[in-house]
């Protein structure tokens, strides 16, 4: 007994390339076989039926020219539907894009794909760092505060003033520029600098 649903060709057990003579053939012999008269008792009786109902049904779609072209269509997968070739697409781009094509690594494409997250999750740290050194003077060890005097050597050290030490007039951000006339000294932490005027200059 053929398996029924909304498969019509199952239904009759025929392919989709069936011709309307093997359509017509197929459905002549199940109507043959499932009419209800054949059956014995009242169970079967319902059950050819229900099974000669789904064969009328196929053959009323499948019979039919125009209805099984509209058949056909509709159970065509919606993917398969005015898709444009993989030619058109190289060439073209899909909507417009001309890098479709490109074939990058795996690693530039994490690269791409994640390096600007890190970029900036780097600058928000470096802002960070810098902020907590910069505001309000707090983070400003007094040691190395303008106006103290140092002593230079391996390391720099905060000294009495004299007229022969140099004196600090400026700290901030390495890179930032300095007063003129003083002279840059990166500090050891390297995002950090104070600027120095040569020895004997007044501290204001």
């Amino acid at each position: 007994m053929p398996r029924h649903g909304d498969d019509h060709y199952r239904t009759l057990g025929v392919s989709m390339a069936a011709s309307d003579e093997q359509v017509r053939a197929a459905y002549r012999v199940l109507a043959r076989r499932l009419h209800p008269d054949l059956a014995e008792g009242p169970a079967d009786r319902r059950q050819a039926e229900a099974a000669m109902a789904s064969v009328n049904e196929a053959w009323r779609i499948l019979g039919d020219s125009h209805r099984r072209s509209a058949y056909d269509l509709a159970r065509r997968p919606p993917d398969s539907v005015a898709r444009p070739s993989p030619a058109d697409e190289e060439f073209h781009g899909r909507r417009g894009d001309s890098f479709q094509a490109i074939r990058v690594p795996r690693a530039v494409g994490c690269l791409l794909q994640f390096g600007p997250v890190a970029l900036i999750v780097g600058l928000l740290v470096g802002i960070l760092v810098v902020t907590a050194f910069m505001g309000g003077g707090t983070g400003v060890a007094p040691r190395l505060a303008p106006g103290s005097c140092v002593a230079l050597s391996s390391t720099i050290r905060v000294v009495p003033c004299t007229v022969e030490t140099p004196v600090i007039v400026a700290r901030g951000v390495a890179g930032t520029p300095c007063p003129l006339g003083s002279v840059t000294l990166v500090l050891p932490t390297l995002i950090e600098q104070v600027c120095m005027a040569p020895p004997g200059t007044p501290v204001g």
